[in-house]
């Protein structure tokens, strides 16, 4: 059986958070591992798609930021989530594409 040529999925997620009176944002990498994932299975992209989001949360809105706004930066989210979309879609596509060529030998 054929393992995804993907093993590692490293994603550079652009964004940051915003505030009302910033000039600018910061700018936000994040690295998200795909290792293991069956990007064939729906549940396993569901899953993979929930830690996704919940690295992204924590990435959009770190504890630790200092004379930060405490509240959530759905922003910052959204903006993230819809890069990593992309990829996912293209990941799903090609896992979906190799496992129909291995059903037909």
């Amino acid at each position: 059986m054929k393992i995804l040529p993907t093993a590692l999925l490293a994603v550079a997620l652009l964004a940051g958070p915003s505030t009302a009176f910033a000039g600018s944002r910061e700018k936000i990498s994040l690295p998200v591992t795909a290792a293991g994932v069956d990007f064939a299975d729906p549940d396993a992209v569901a899953r993979f798609r929930a830690d996704a989001a919940r690295q992204i949360a924590a990435a959009c809105n770190p504890g630790d930021r200092i004379g930060a706004d405490l509240a959530p930066d759905f922003k910052c989210r959204r903006e993230m989530a819809a890069s990593i979309e992309p990829k996912v879609r293209q990941l799903v596509l090609s896992a979906i594409g190799n496992k129909a060529r291995m059903a037909t030998y």
